[in-house]
């Protein structure tokens, strides 16, 4: 069967099952066919499961509740059908998979529109089709135990949630226990608290966790002052790590410093000490998310209620309606005025802060990828490493070599 023939065949299945078809030969696709023009692909988060050479046919059901067939075909390459329509009617769900496929904003309300034409084809028919196919193309009858069901996550996913769910509230509790490493890890998760803008956080964290440093003085107060200083400094790169502006980084550094030095009250200076990394971490909420300071209200409370809602709720369910009707808003009010403050929706908003709080585990703590996929809330872990490649620019693996060899040098 050469080329020709191949695309022949893919076009005529598109056609029998009113959805799409796609060849691909090893990674590459060399055809794809869809009755409705579906541009991009939708599969396209899916291929790492779709196109596993391990498994020689099977059927794949997405977090939204789509089918796609897969089948080996002799010489290697490999037929993908489907989708068949959505199953599972979740807003979230949907623009989720909207924002992976790079949907344009004036072209997402087509794309779904689309996305519900194929028919609800059921993982029955999907099997009884790769068994036809394997008949027809490779010959052979398919057995039943060659047709691989991969289905979302349900119960182990639910495990490893409930066995992680209070390790972020303190995570030098999972850290390495050499106290070196230990106060080392601690400092980067303050720091990255502060590059992300999450002043809230850093304030948990400051109040869990005491601020010594090394030896830096023969006395208390002085000690207390150059922790003080240190703090100052840090802070001001990480802030500006986050997009701060360089000279306002500085200059509210150099300010902080000079009010270290005129004081000698050792708890005023413990709790400027606070105040100083909890600014810096507004500073740059202010700067990526365009609030107002908190007396101004408006559109500043809106973003820090919806904030403080996706930290608190981080490993359960997040459902926009759901936070809409708990915080007292119109779903369309509240996901208006989001997306007019901070240029995202609220979907990926959520989906950066699970993107951020992953980052910190990658880095600071020896938990697996897939439970780190699992515990916040990913269908699969392909679906984890495409979310985090598509918010990162990389994948969970080079960016935990990166910053593990990173910390190992220092």
């Amino acid at each position: 069967m050469d080329l020709n023939d191949r695309r022949q065949l893919c076009y005529a299945l598109a056609k029998a099952m009113n959805s799409g078809v796609r060849l691909y030969e090893g990674g590459e696709c060399r055809y794809y066919y869809s009755v409705y023009h579906l541009h991009p692909d939708p599969a396209g988060p899916y291929l790492p499961q779709l196109l596993d050479p391990a498994r020689s046919a099977g059927i794949f059901a997405s977090p939204l509740h789509q089918f796609y067939a897969y089948i080996t075909l002799e010489d290697g390459w490999r037929l993908i059908l489907g989708p068949s329509r959505i199953g599972n009617e979740d807003p979230a769900g949907q623009e989720e998979l909207l924002f992976l496929l790079g949907v344009e904003a004036g072209q997402r309300e087509e794309y779904l529109r689309l996305l519900h034409c194929p028919p609800p084809i059921t993982m029955e028919r999907m099997g009884w089709l790769l068994s036809f196919l394997s008949l027809a193309v490779n010959h052979r009858a398919l057995r039943p135990d060659e047709l691989y069901v991969s289905i979302s996550p349900g119960e182990a996913a639910a495990a490893v949630r409930q066995e992680h769910i209070r390790q972020t509230a303190d995570l030098s509790g999972k850290l390495s226990s050499d106290r070196h490493q230990t106060e080392y890890n601690i400092e980067r998760l303050l720091l990255s608290y502060i590059e992300n803008g999450e002043p809230e956080s850093l304030q948990e964290l400051l109040g869990a966790q005491s601020i010594s440093g090394g030896p830096m003085a023969d006395n208390t107060r002085r000690q207390i002052k150059n922790t003080c200083i240190c703090a100052a400094t840090l802070a001001a790169r990480a802030a500006i790590a986050g997009g701060m502006d360089d000279a306002a980084a500085f200059s509210l550094s150099d300010l902080y410093i000079q009010r270290v030095e005129l004081m000698h009250d050792i708890p005023s200076l413990e709790r400027l000490r606070t105040e100083l990394l909890v600014e810096f971490a507004r500073q740059v909420e202010q700067v990526r998310y365009h609030t107002a300071p908190a007396e101004d209200g408006g559109d500043a409370r809106i973003f820090r209620v919806c904030a403080k809602y996706v930290s608190q709720n981080l490993y359960e369910p997040i459902r926009v309606e759901t936070m809409a009707q708990e915080l007292g808003y119109a779903r369309a009010y509240l996901c208006s005025r989001f997306k007019q403050q901070t240029g995202l929706t609220l979907t990926q908003y959520i989906l950066r802060q699970k993107v951020i709080h992953a980052q910190r585990m990658l880095e600071l703590t020896d938990k697996s990828i897939a439970e780190i996929a699992a515990l916040y809330l990913f269908s699969s872990q392909s679906h984890f490493q495409n979310v985090f490649k598509r918010i990162t620019g990389e994948t969970p693996q080079a960016y935990r070599r990166r910053t593990q060899q990173g910390n190992r040098q220092k």
